[in-house]
């Protein structure tokens, strides 16, 4: 017992004296992490020591840290997108960190199939977009900064209502389906499938124009505040995007918003106010110059003089110069069109550390549209943390709530319907005033549209590590959206009669994702990584709507309406419920992360494949060479930085359709015998063999940098063919039902994407300069068509702009009557030789058929000297061939300039808002808008070389229309280079920035949508749809201008 005693005391003295000795040999170390450029301090950068890599710590707030280490330890300092940084601790006690951004693309962090690598060993191709690169602009939809920044994504800003979104694709279309007519004839979207913070947004399905379907029309993406946004990961290829198998065929976009990163709670405040100002507006013809144009008009132009006279002296707008309300010069377009002031706010609360963190972000944004009667607002909480009390367990949890509210006016999403026509009213009416006023401009801006959207959203992800290597992970979201649209429009807007339309939806969505992976390294070299997971997916959607008619007056707006016949009500028959399960798994290895292997598999069903179709399958395999590791490349590490060569295959699905076309559907028939009865509805033929659309694609890419990242690129090649694109056909009326949806259709695009990097000046320079380039070329071509036809019209029976598919071809090739020109006389126009007749319009013989000088010159294809729709020819293409975007960033000191910009070259715009402007002098006795035709080159005289027809022959305007949409003359080149964005931002210095209790202050003024250079002669190539049909009816872009206030506490 002694002896124990006496050992015990001596292990107790020893050890004691030991924690002395290692107490008393320990230093505490401080110091602060500053960005290299900005000077701006870093919160949350995690700091660890030796080769095990064991934490200390990281930095606070306001970028300061303290550590006890005992001398001699090698500290490592490490945060995302940034340079390591190494240290090793000596006598001193004060040791600062300057952290320089990496730019080297393979050390970037990426997320491929829910599972996070470094481009260095990543197969799939995708672009990385971060928060900085998306800064100072406040927009509502986040896409429309991503415009000319990813190689293949093309982005058309083409509708500036507030809330609303342009198109977007990713290595062009993936759909040839088109739905409407006119002015409302519209591509079927194809964009990418979105996911945020691991829940699944699908855009295509989630949104509508306002006019396809029933709802407001407000995107999702528009729901998600830019200033929440950590970073966007934009993923291209089939490798990249095969593990989200069910609908990623046309591209996936990862959004990751931001997360707590400092011990010491960090407040950040933005606020932006910003002013909105119209395009330039077309020029009109005002007053007595409107009168004297149309006087003038008939007098020369009527079949003879005494009978023009007779119809001016019959319309006083014409006849009574001297009447107060047909006597003014008011221009239309500027009681519609207006300058705006805006503003938005967002204040976040961050904290925590490794074990704990959280962010909690509340946000403003409000945005009134340049067209009267248009807004946007978003009111937006979220809420996210994470827990990881040790290196096993980690759980995440997030709750997203926002609401919004937007106003069309007298139009929807996509089109002002009530600007194009009040808007274009003549100028001898009056304006508003306490007497009088036009009821068209009254009954557009008295619209009152009220559209709210209430977006909640939960998700929670658990991850455990059950043995070494071997980690268990589930994650489970609930989405919860609801729409509501309340509209009144005045009688004046609709034939004499009020009208409230109600409508109400209802959409939830269950998701979750289970999966078990493994990591193994074998030998320091042989890295293996093995995945398997499942998915579930509920989906459920229903919309209801009533309409009351003739309510009692424009005050009051209801409840009920004295026309009963026409008020109606109930649910509508776009009811969802939508099912889906998915087994994958993938399979990586690498040896020394210098060859690379990746291996994927995945199985879908869901409840709109046919039963006789089965599962879907999509397979994936890749590989990568970083061919800078080799040993005989030693030689070249003095210029040679990295350099990788990788090439995959794959194929994902989109599901279409629902439920109905599978099976079928019952409808409401009849009474019989007094009873209502329930019959087969026989419009569509159920089609139990549907499949998901499916994208096969094949991708090569090629990256390298030099000279210390100075300059880099990357280089990539793909073919991508989309068959099983469903559609719907006729068939014979000998069966029951009148239609049938198949899979029958199939398109390819391939083509070419260049992303080109480059840091100009040295890097010890003071001035800070990054330049960026990127381009793709895309090319797409049908190969296949419902009943192996080698081609199909789609015929537009508003503007006569048909759309040919033809096997070979583009993809949408406009079918146009070819002008040559303008027949200069009489004597030009050609005579048939058989009948002696002249070139004239349609089979009726009549005098004002016949050609003359001053009409136009078309080609007669098949030669019988008649125009008719035999003489229709495929010409132009709607789709881009070439599309990119460049980026230029300089910082000296606490400035910075920043400027981007995009191009969008060889596409073919018609130019209906041309036409229709030449239109209006069909009719001089109506009371439309006229504009100056001096800046056109029209015929005037017998012998003119003109490019116009003749505008002021009114009397043959039904004959021959020679102002029609559908021929080349309004075809033009719808190229364009945009200077999108310029930003000059100054950083205080935080010494200053401390004077205010803060740890930074950031301010910056952006001039937003600058200068568009085109030889288009419409007001911009851009805003046009998806179809390239330039209308009057669109919604312009505005150019913004925004001052910014930054400040970090």
């Amino acid at each position: 017992m002694r002896y124990t005693v006496v050992i015990f005391s001596l292990f107790v003295l020893f050890g004691f004296n030991g924690r002395l000795t290692a107490q008393q040999t320990n230093i505490v170390v401080k110091g602060t992490v500053i960005d290299r450029a900005d000077k701006k301090p870093i919160p949350g950068v995690v700091i660890t020591s030796g080769k095990s890599q064991t934490p200390l710590g990281q930095t606070d707030g306001n970028g300061r840290y303290s550590l006890s280490v005992s001398p001699g330890t090698e500290l490592t300092f490490r945060y995302l997108s940034y340079k390591t940084v190494f240290r090793k601790v000596s006598g001193s006690a004060t040791i600062d960190i300057s952290m320089e951004e990496s730019v080297n693309a393979l050390k970037e962090q990426v997320i491929i199939g829910y599972a996070k690598k470094t481009k260095e060993i990543s197969t799939g191709s995708s672009v990385i977009i971060t928060a900085k690169d998306i800064q100072d602009v406040p927009v509502a939809n986040v896409m429309e900064l991503l415009q000319g920044k990813v190689a293949g994504l093309n982005i058309q800003n083409n509708n500036g209502a507030p809330g609303m979104r342009g198109s977007m694709t990713i290595r062009g279309i993936s759909n040839l389906n088109v739905s409407g007519s006119g002015d409302n004839a519209f591509l079927t979207p194809t964009s990418p499938l979105f996911v945020v913070d691991g829940i699944p947004i699908d855009d295509n399905t989630d949104y509508s124009y306002g006019f396809e379907s029933a709802g407001p029309g407000i995107s999702p993406i528009s729901l998600i505040p830019v200033e929440d946004i950590e970073r966007i990961e934009v993923l291209k290829d089939a490798q990249a995007t095969s593990l989200y198998g069910s609908r990623g065929a046309y591209g996936v976009v990862l959004i990751t918003t931001k997360r707590g990163n400092s011990k010491v709670p960090i407040v950040q405040f933005t606020s932006n106010f910003t002013v909105d100002t119209p395009p330039e507006l077309k020029s009109v013809i005002g007053g007595r110059g409107e009168r004297m144009m149309r006087i003038d008009q008939i007098l020369k132009n009527d079949t003879n003089f005494y009978h023009g006279l007779n119809s001016i002296n019959k319309n006083p707008f014409l006849a009574d110069s001297l009447n107060a309300f047909y006597n003014n010069s008011t221009n239309w377009q500027k009681l519609f069109y207006r300058t705006t002031f805006n503003q938005t706010h967002n204040l976040s609360i961050s904290g925590g550390d490794q074990q704990f963190n959280y962010k909690v972000n509340g946000g403003y944004f409000d945005k009134k549209g340049i067209v009267e009667n248009t807004a946007f607002t978003r009111y937006n909480l979220n809420m996210n943390a994470q827990y990881q009390p040790n290196e096993k367990f980690k759980l995440l949890a997030s709750l997203n709530n926002v609401m919004a509210n937007s106003s069309s006016g007298g139009g929807n999403s996509l089109s002002q319907t009530g600007l194009s026509e009040s808007g274009s009213s003549s100028s001898l009416l009056p304006a508003p005033s306490l007497f009088t006023a036009s009821s068209g401009l009254l009954n557009t801006l008295n619209t009152d549209d009220d559209n709210k959207t209430i977006n909640v959203s939960t998700n929670i992800d658990v991850e455990y590590e059950v043995v070494k290597g071997l980690r268990a992970s589930s994650s489970f979201s609930f989405n919860y959206i609801t729409q509501a649209k309340d509209r009144f429009t005045p009688g004046g807007q609709s034939a004499g009669v009020d009208s409230v339309y109600n409508y109400f939806d209802r959409k939830n969505t269950l998701y979750n994702r289970t999966r078990l992976s493994y990591v193994k390294q074998v030998a320091e070299k042989h890295n293996f990584n093995a995945a398997v997971f499942s998915e579930l997916n509920s989906t459920n959607f229903r919309a209801d709507v009533s309409q009351q008619v003739s309510t009692p007056n424009d005050q009051v707006k209801g409840p009920l309406g004295s026309d009963w016949f026409n008020s109606k009500g109930g649910t509508l028959n776009n009811l969802s419920n939508f099912r889906s399960a998915s087994l994958a798994g993938s399979f990586s290895y690498n040896y020394d992360q210098k060859y690379v292997l990746d291996l994927t598999y995945r199985v879908d069903g869901s409840s709109t494949n046919g039963p006789d179709a089965g599962y879907s399958k999509s397979p994936s395999v890749a590989a990568r060479w970083n061919f800078y590791k080799e040993n005989w490349l030693r030689s070249a590490e003095s210029w040679l930085d990295y350099g990788s060569i990788r090439a995959s295959y794959g194929k994902n699905i989109v599901p279409t359709g629902n439920i109905y076309d599978v099976y079928g559907k019952y409808v409401a028939g009849g009474n019989y015998n007094q009873l209502p009865t329930v019959n087969l509805d026989l419009g569509v033929v159920p089609n139990t063999t549907l499949t998901p659309t499916t994208t096969t694609q094949y991708n090569a890419g090629f990256e390298a940098g030099f000279l210390n990242n100075k300059f880099g690129f990357v280089f990539e090649t793909y073919y991508k063919q989309v068959d099983n694109m469903l559609r719907e056909k006729n068939i014979s009326n000998i069966n029951a039902f009148g239609k049938v949806k198949t899979n029958e259709m199939s398109m390819v695009n391939y083509g070419y994407e260049l992303t080109l990097n480059a840091r100009p000046l040295s890097a010890n320079s003071k001035l800070k300069w990054n330049v960026s380039l990127n381009a793709s070329l895309n090319r797409d071509v049908v190969v296949h068509l419902p009943d192996n036809a080698s081609q199909l019209l789609i015929k537009d029976a508003e503007t006569g702009q048909n759309i040919l598919y033809r096997v070979g071809k583009n993809s949408l090739t406009n079918v146009l009557l070819n002008t040559r020109g303008v027949y200069a006389t009489d004597l030009s126009v050609p005579v048939d030789p058989l009948t002696g007749l002249r070139y004239r319009a349609g089979s009726v013989i009549d005098r004002r058929t016949y050609f003359r000088g001053g009409d136009p010159m078309w080609t007669d294809l098949n030669g019988d000297y008649i125009l008719d729709d035999n003489d229709l020819v495929g010409a132009g293409n709607s789709q881009p061939l070439i599309t990119g975007g460049f980026t230029s960033y300089m910082q000296y000191g606490g400035f910075s300039l920043s400027v981007t910009g995009s191009f969008t070259l060889i596409r073919d715009v018609l130019n209906n808002a041309l036409s229709s402007r030449f239109q209006s002098f069909e009719n001089p006795l109506a009371l439309n808008s006229l504009v100056p035709l001096e800046q056109y080159e029209y015929w005037k005289n017998s012998g003119d070389k003109a490019t116009y027809p003749n505008p002021y022959d009114y009397t043959r305007y039904s004959v021959y229309r020679p102002f029609r949409f559908d021929q080349t003359l309004f075809q033009e080149d719808g190229s364009y280079v945009k200077l999108q964005q310029a930003t000059l931002a100054y950083n205080f210095d935080k010494k200053y920035a401390r004077k205010f209790g803060a740890t930074s202050i950031r301010v910056y003024g952006t001039a937003y949508n600058i200068y568009t250079f085109s030889n288009y002669s419409g007001p911009s190539p851009e805003t046009v749809t998806d179809l390239g049909r330039d209308s009057s009816k669109g919604y312009p872009n505005p150019r913004t201008y925004t001052f910014g206030l930054n400040v970090q506490f």
